[in-house]
C-alpha cells in the first residue's frame, strides 16, 4: 500500500508490471509556496519572478534570462538587444547552422524569420561581396548563384555580379531533385521554363524569393539573435579569395551598428585579424574532416590565441580531443553537428559553448532537455499532408550534414500527386536498418504504453528477395542515434569511416511476402524473432493500415489489408521502453542484392496510453 499526500501525486498499484510511480502536482507546491515577487506561471510550468508594471519600473528579464534593470520608464523595451557576450553559458548555446537548413532554404527571408520565432541563439548563413562592394547572401560556400534554381541565365559567382542582379533574382528553392525536376544548362534561355517550382527538397511550401542582401538579414535579425556571417569559402569551387569575401559583410556589420551582435566566420587566421582590426568578432569555420573522428588539429592553438581569436565553429566529425584543445585554451567552441538529441550528452561531456543544428528546435527538444529550453513541437500531425518535411525528420544521411541528394535520398521526399512520404529505390544502399526518425513526435510522452499507426504501400517490388523486402517500425530506443548498419572497412559505402552503434530497438515489420512479425535487438545487438504470422502477399498501389500497441509488458502488432482483414502478432517482452522510433524501409542487409522497390508512408501518429 502507499498513500501520499498534496501536493505528490502516486501511479500504479506496485506490482512489476505496473510499479508505483510518485510525482509533484506543480500547480499545487508552487501556487502555494509563491509569494511577493514570485509567480507561477501556469502556461509555461514555471516559478519565476513577477515583474511589476507599475509606471517607472525599469527591471526586465535580459538576453541572458536573468534580471537586468537598465533605467529607463518602462520594463519593456522596443528592442531586447542579445549580444555575443549575452549567449548562454556552455554547453547550452544552440545555433541555427545555414538558417536550420532542414527545414528551409539557406538564404531564404522566412527562413530568418522562421529561426526568430524559435529564439535561437545564433543565426548562421553564408555571405559574400558582390562586384560592387555589397554583402550579398548566397546558398552555399561555393559562394555562386545556380542558374538551375534561379531565373539568372548563367550560373555565376556573386562576386561578378553586382547586387542590383543579385538581389532581382528569383530564386526557386529548388535544385535537380525537385520533386518535379527542372534542370537547365547554362545556355537555356526558354522562357516557357520560367515558372515557379513549388519548393524542390524542402517540400512544395517552399516559396520562391528575391536573393537577399546581407543587410536585408541584418534588418531582421536586429540584435535578437547573434547574426553569424560566413564568408568562408569552398577552396575547391569559390572563384576569389575569402579576403575578397569578408568587405562586404564587414562593412554591413558596420553600417548597421550590429558589432556587438554579429560574428564574421573565416577560415584564414590572417582574415580574422582583419575582421578584428575593424572592431568585429571574427569566427573561424575550419573545413570538414573527411573522416570521423579526426585528431588532426585544423590549426596550431597557440596561433589562434596569439591572434587574439576567441570563438571557432568545428564540425562534430573532429575527434573529441581536438573540441578539448581549443576549449582548454580559453577559446569558445561551438559544434557543427547532426541535430540529434542524443548528441548534446557529447557537447555536454566536453563543455564547449553548445552546437549549431540544421534542425535546433528538434537538437534542444520541447523543453525536456534541462538548460536548453525549447518550445513544444509534438502536436504537429502528418507533415507529408502539405507535401513538407518535418521536425526531427532525421536520417543516416542527415547525419552527414547532407541536405540535397538525388531522387530524395536524403530523407526521402513527397510529390503532389499524392500525400505521403516517397522512400525511393536504392535508399539505404542495400544495408540493413535504413530508417527516419519521427522526430516531430518524439521523445514520446509516454513510452510504456502507447499507440502508433500509420500506413504503407508498395510503389514497386523488389524482384530479387521479396522475404527481405520490408517495411515498418523501429522502436522503443531510449536514444534518437541513428541505427544504421554503416559498413565497416568499406571505402564505398562508407567513405567517412561513420561507425554503427549496437541497435537496441525493436522492429514491427511487414514483409513484400506478406508476412508479419516482431523482432528485438538485444543489448548485445543480436536480433531475435519474437513473433511472425503469415498474411497475403504486398500488392502494388494498394494501401494497408497498420497499428502497433505498447504496454509495460508486451508489444502487438496489426495489418489491416485493404480488405479490411486483420493479421495480428504478439510478442510478451519488456526489454525497450524508450522514447524514439523511426520508420523503415530495408531492401537488402549486406548490399550484395539488388531488392530496390519504391515505397510510401502517410498517416503517422502517436497517442499515450
Amino acid at each position: 500500500m502507499l498513500e501520499v499526500d498534496a501536493p505528490l501525486t502516486k501511479e500504479g498499484n506496485g506490482s512489476i508490471v505496473a510499479p508505483w510511480r510518485l510525482g509533484v502536482d506543480k500547480d499545487t507546491l508552487f501556487g502555494d509556496i509563491a509569494g511577493a515577487g514570485l509567480t507561477y506561471d501556469k502556461g509555461t510550468d514555471k516559478l519565476q519572478v513577477c515583474l511589476s508594471r507599475d509606471t517607472g519600473n525599469a527591471l526586465r528579464f535580459g538576453g541572458d534570462g536573468c534580471l537586468y534593470a537598465p533605467g529607463g520608464e518602462t520594463p519593456v523595451p522596443s528592442v531586447c538587444a542579445r549580444p555575443i557576450e549575452s549567449l548562454p553559458p556552455a554547453p547550452t548555446v544552440v545555433g541555427a547552422h545555414e538558417l536550420a537548413g532542414l527545414m528551409g532554404p539557406y538564404s531564404s527571408p522566412y527562413q530568418v524569420d522562421y529561426c526568430l520565432a524559435e529564439g535561437y541563439d545564433i543565426i548562421h548563413f553564408h555571405t559574400c561581396t558582390s562586384s560592387d562592394g555589397v554583402a550579398v547572401v548566397t546558398d552555399y560556400w561555393d559562394h555562386i548563384i545556380s542558374a538551375g534554381r534561379s531565373s539568372l541565365y548563367l550560373t555565376q559567382d556573386a562576386r561578378q555580379m553586382t547586387a542590383a542582379t543579385i538581389q532581382s533574382t528569383l530564386n526557386y528553392a529548388g535544385d535537380t531533385d525537385d520533386p518535379r525536376t527542372f534542370q537547365w544548362g547554362d545556355d537555356d534561355v526558354d522562357l516557357t521554363k520560367r515558372k515557379d517550382r513549388r519548393g524542390g527538397w524542402y517540400g512544395w511550401l517552399a516559396q520562391r524569393y528575391h536573393q537577399p542582401l546581407a543587410a536585408d538579414f541584418l534588418r531582421k535579425i536586429d540584435g535578437k539573435s547573434v547574426a553569424f556571417l560566413d564568408c568562408a569559402p569552398d577552396p575547391g569551387r569559390a572563384a576569389y579569395p575569402e579576403s575578397d569575401a569578408i568587405i562586404g559583410p564587414v562593412r554591413a556589420v558596420l553600417d548597421h551598428c550590429a558589432q556587438s551582435w554579429s560574428m564574421i566566420g573565416v577560415r584564414e587566421i590572417s582574415n580574422a585579424t582583419t575582421v578584428q582590426n575593424q572592431g568585429l568578432t571574427a569566427i573561424m569555420v575550419p573545413l570538414r574532416p573527411n573522416t570521423w573522428g579526426d585528431a588532426t588539429l585544423p590549426y596550431p592553438v597557440a596561433d589562434l590565441t596569439a591572434a587574439g581569436i576567441q570563438w571557432i565553429a568545428l564540425s562534430g566529425m573532429f575527434a573529441d580531443s581536438v573540441f578539448s584543445a581549443y576549449k582548454d585554451a580559453g577559446i569558445q567552441v561551438l559544434m557543427r553537428g547532426t541535430s540529434r538529441q542524443s548528441e548534446y550528452t557529447r557537447v555536454s561531456a566536453l563543455g564547449i559553448r553548445g552546437a549549431l543544428q540544421h534542425d535546433p528546435s528538434y537538437y534542444r527538444g520541447p523543453g525536456t532537455i534541462p538548460g536548453l529550453g525549447g518550445h513544444g513541437y509534438r502536436t504537429e500531425f502528418d507533415p507529408w499532408e502539405h507535401r513538407r518535411m518535418s521536425t526531427g525528420q532525421l536520417t543516416f544521411q542527415t547525419d552527414l550534414q547532407n541536405v540535397l541528394a538525388s531522387g530524395g535520398h536524403v530523407r526521402g521526399r513527397t510529390e503532389d500527386a499524392e500525400q505521403g512520404l516517397i522512400l525511393p529505390s536504392g535508399w539505404g544502399n542495400g544495408r540493413d536498418r535504413t530508417a527516419v526518425l519521427c522526430g516531430w513526435e518524439c521523445p514520446m510522452t509516454n513510452p510504456s504504453a502507447y499507440t502508433i499507426k500509420l500506413d504503407l504501400k508498395w510503389d514497386s517490388l523488389g524482384g530479387a528477395n521479396p522475404a527481405v523486402a520490408r517495411m515498418g517500425l523501429l522502436f522503443g530506443a531510449t536514444t534518437d542515434a541513428d541505427l544504421y548498419s554503416w559498413p565497416q572497412g568499406d571505402p564505398t559505402l562508407n567513405p567517412t569511416k561513420k561507425t554503427a552503434i549496437t541497435p537496441n530497438v525493436y522492429r514491427a515489420f511487414v514483409r513484400q511476402n506478406g508476412e508479419i512479425g516482431l523482432g528485438l535487438f538485444a543489448a548485445d545487438g543480436s536480433y531475435t524473432l519474437l513473433a511472425t504470422r503469415a498474411a497475403p502477399a504486398i500488392v502494388v498501389g494498394e494501401w494497408s493500415s497498420y497499428e502497433l500497441v505498447v504496454t509495460p509488458s508486451q508489444v502487438t502488432f496489426t495489418r489491416t489489408a485493404a480488405s479490411g482483414t486483420k493479421y495480428t502478432v504478439t510478442a510478451a517482452d519488456s526489454t525497450w521502453r524508450g522514447g524514439y522510433f523511426w520508420v523503415e524501409k530495408v531492401e537488402a542487409i549486406d548490399s550484395s542484392t539488388t531488392n530496390s522497390f519504391n515505397g510510401m508512408v502517410r498517416n503517422v501518429t502517436y497517442a499515450s496510453g
